[in-house]
């Protein structure tokens, strides 16, 4: 009982930043939350992977990962060699005081449905919702796409709520889902969360302390310390409970591994072919951590929040490394620990220890002075740029609140470049040709004013709440869809007109985006979507936006 009350009274504190959700539907994103928090998921990625509802098949959340990546609709497979995992995660998360066997029963007769390669999509989506059905068909897809590469498959299946224990008969059902599983699968685990292991979990959201034993004193300056420490310590430094990499800890924004490219492949062949005589921080660069505070104690140094902002490639290389790593492997690895927390002081650092690598420029456009001025303008009005991805979020702050570059990117693209279509289709690849990021986030005042950012930023918002106001089950493949094209058709009414360069943006009454301005916008374009053919492929056309240019004119989305 004291576990459910410890629970209880995180959820409470918690819930204040989702002011949005009801409690069912924030217990189901804390759940996701938890469990995947070695994923480093933002709220934005968690909430794409809910799909509770009618014909749900017992799933609340649903997520593919690809090496700890979340499978996106313009998910990169090109870089992807072996080693290859992937990863189906299925949440059930019942706000509830005790667990119960219906919904086991419920993912017995979904799941083998759904995770059948056979089965046609159409058939699926009989029986269960669209959504449900998208995420296994991706999932199935990527082994199908992956074969090559003779991936790693994991299904893990959880059942949250706010109970103590499982009783015999629903650990016998679970153990009897995983082996009809497994007839497919050799890769799966079903796994009961309760009030205390939630709880538990939570703890570990803001703060994060690992220990590194290192080889004798660290040499030390200013908050910072250089050491060396074995392969086999440094692997498990990098790694969580269950052996996996410890995606969190590694920065946002140089976190994307290579693969198999040349400098990848000489860490390689030095670890599996070590010349004698010869250790391997000899021939390697090593790592750098950022972090809240360190401190050397008894030979080892305890990390608080660390963050590795350089050894990427080198830590992806060891930990592929790890199974084949010999007992009492002397051989060691190059540790410089910096205790920073002022942000500026971050990027310079980031910057500087990457600069000899060969890392896409792309990759440090957070630590670009346009994105810094833009967070600082946003905090302005009330809104945290997400640029340190999930920094905010582990700050506590409102999750409605909290903006991710991807999603601004999205919004800019959809109001001031007039391409709705694109930010539906490619969610986080948007910006990545230099050209259509320069567009977006231009240093020129003039021609991209901080006030216009705000404006989208605001707009955006609006457009999101309001979909949550209206949410039912029959319009659900309208909000998956239409987001952004009901943001640009909002921005044209406000304007009253389809003209709108970035100046006039930052002009924008916003007092006028009533309910019913929002109500009679959205209803337009769904009524417009519905002729076009309400299906994903048509909110990713550019046909599509065009016919929203052709057919507005003000009268049509002003309120009646």
């Amino acid at each position: 009982m004291s576990s459910m009350i410890l629970l209880d009274s995180i959820l409470k504190q918690q819930k204040t930043g989702y002011p949005q959700y009801s409690d069912d539907e924030f217990f189901e994103h804390f759940c996701a939350d938890n469990i995947l928090l070695n994923y480093d998921l933002s709220h934005e990625e968690i909430e794409a992977g809910v799909v509770d509802g009618p014909k749900d098949a017992g799933i609340d959340c649903a997520y593919v990962f690809i090496n700890r990546n979340r499978l996106t609709e313009d998910f990169d497979f090109s870089g992807l060699k072996q080693p290859v995992d992937i990863e189906l995660v299925a949440i059930q998360a019942k706000n509830q005081d005790t667990f119960k066997e219906a919904p086991i029963n419920q993912l017995s007769s979904s799941l083998p449905l759904l995770l059948d390669a056979d089965q046609s999509q159409e058939k699926l989506e009989a029986l269960f919702k669209p959504q449900v059905v998208q995420i296994f068909q991706t999932f199935i897809e990527a082994m199908r796409r992956l074969a090559g590469e003779f991936p790693k498959v994991t299904i893990r299946i959880f059942y949250c709520c706010k109970g103590t224990e499982p009783n015999d008969v629903m650990r016998a059902k679970a153990a009897s889902l995983i082996t009809t599983l497994k007839g497919k699968y050799p890769n799966v685990d079903f796994t009961f969360l309760g009030a205390q292991d939630l709880y538990e979990r939570s703890g570990r959201q803001k703060r994060l302390v690992k220990e590194l034993p290192v080889a004798g004193s660290p040499l030390s300056g200013a908050n910072s310390y250089i050491a060396l420490c074995t392969l086999a310590n440094y692997i498990k430094f990098i790694s969580d409970d269950d052996g996996a990499i410890l995606t969190r800890i590694f920065e946002s924004n140089v976190r994307a591994y290579q693969g198999e490219v040349e400098v990848n492949k000489e860490i390689a062949e030095s670890l599996r072919s070590p010349t004698s005589g010869v250790d391997f921080w000899w021939l390697n660069n090593g790592v750098t951590i950022v972090a809240d505070q360190a401190q050397f104690m008894n030979n080892r140094l305890a990390i608080e929040n660390p963050v590795i902002v350089n050894g990427l490639q080198t830590s992806h290389e060891l930990h592929n490394y790890a199974t084949d790593l010999p007992q009492a492997d002397p051989r060691m690895v190059l540790v410089r620990v910096i205790v920073e927390t002022d942000r500026a002081k971050r990027d310079e650092i980031i910057r500087a220890t990457n600069r000899q690598t060969a890392i896409k420029h792309s990759s440090f456009r957070a630590t670009e002075p346009i994105h810094k001025e833009i967070e600082d303008y946003l905090l302005t009005i009330g809104f945290f740029y997400d640029r340190r991805k999930n920094l905010y979020k582990r700050e506590g702050k409102p999750a409605e609140k909290i903006i991710s570059i991807d999603r601004l990117a999205q919004g800019v693209l959809s109001v001031l470049k007039k391409e709705p279509h694109t930010a539906r289709a490619r969610p986080t690849t948007a910006i990545k040709d230099e050209a259509d990021y320069r567009s977006i986030f231009a240093t020129d005042k003039n021609t991209h004013p901080l006030e216009m950012y705000g404006n989208v930023v605001q707009m955006l918002v609006a457009v999101e709440n309001h979909f949550r106001s209206i949410a039912t089950p029959e319009n659900q493949v309208h909000r998956n869809n239409m987001r952004f094209h009901v943001l640009m058709a909002l921005s044209w009414t406000l304007n009253g007109d389809k003209t709108l360069p970035a100046q006039r943006i930052r002009q924008l009454d916003l007092s006028l985006t009533t309910p019913k301005l929002l109500q009679s916008v959205t209803d337009w374009v769904f009524a417009e979507f519905d002729s076009a053919g309400p299906e994903d492929r048509t909110a990713k056309d550019g046909a599509f936006t065009q016919r929203l240019m052709n057919n507005w004119s003000p009268e049509k989305t002003k309120p009646v």
